[in-house]
């Protein structure tokens, strides 16, 4: 499916999920006014990356993020606030738009794409630039047991595309959840079928596979993506920013 033009607003209505995919390579004036709209803690973060490439493109992520959520609550990018959880996830801080404590988002960048979501429930993005990797090794290593068997199931050249379709999968249960690192990759099952894919089971959360949908997104050539939220039957709406 197409990645369309966003709506003027983009505040998902309930029973909606928005996917939006941005480019991290931009013009310097682009970029310029993007880091125009940073917190302290920002322009902090942005001042720890190593190289220019790397800090431009947290930079741009970040701040075509506060772009997103601006227009979504009719606010100036800078107006945005957010606030912490205990493993880092990021939240609006209800009191800076009148709409703010009702939006959920998430962001996810890798290579020179990142991915937004947005909606009225908890939701989790993962996007992941493909490169070669020692994939197999790392599956024995991280995936849970079903979720192994399953892709050694398949032949050797048809395991590395599936591979990253699950992994980005497996990240994005972490982000919905907010646990991030703290929680095994191991301690819950995810299985692909077909184009789309669904949550088996999730220690410590006996109704996780009745709580919680998933979907693999296609971000384009040389990438995967998966969004995760803690509801069911969603509407996926995706669009490609600005």
């Amino acid at each position: 499916m197409d990645w369309t033009v966003p709506p003027q607003t983009p505040f998902p209505p309930p029973g909606e999920l928005y996917a939006l995919l941005a480019e991290l390579d931009v013009a310097p004036a682009r970029l310029s006014q993007l880091i125009a709209a940073f917190a302290s803690r920002e322009r902090q973060r942005a001042s720890s990356f190593a190289t220019d490439a790397l800090r431009n493109r947290w930079s741009v992520a970040r701040g075509t993020l506060r772009e997103v959520l601006g227009r979504a609550l009719h606010i100036p990018p800078e107006g945005v606030a957010l606030r912490y959880r205990p493993h880092g996830k990021p939240e609006l801080e209800p009191d800076c738009a009148p709409d703010a404590a009702s939006l959920r988002f998430n962001l996810s960048h890798s290579g020179s794409r990142a991915l937004i979501l947005l909606a009225r429930v908890e939701v989790g993005a993962d996007i992941e630039h493909l490169r070669k990797r020692r994939t197999d090794d790392i599956a024995r290593r991280f995936f849970a047991p079903g979720e192994q068997q399953r892709l050694f199931a398949l032949p050797a050249d048809a395991r590395e595309a599936e591979f990253f379709r699950l992994w980005t999968c497996k990240e994005a249960f972490l982000k919905v959840t907010g646990e991030g690192l703290s929680r095994s990759t191991r301690s819950y099952e995810i299985e692909l079928r077909g184009a789309g894919a669904r949550l088996l089971w999730a220690h410590g959360t006996p109704d996780a596979a009745q709580r919680y949908s998933v979907f693999p997104l296609e971000p384009g050539s040389g990438y995967a993506a998966a969004a995760f939220a803690e509801a069911q039957e969603l509407a996926l709406r995706r669009f490609r920013w600005p």
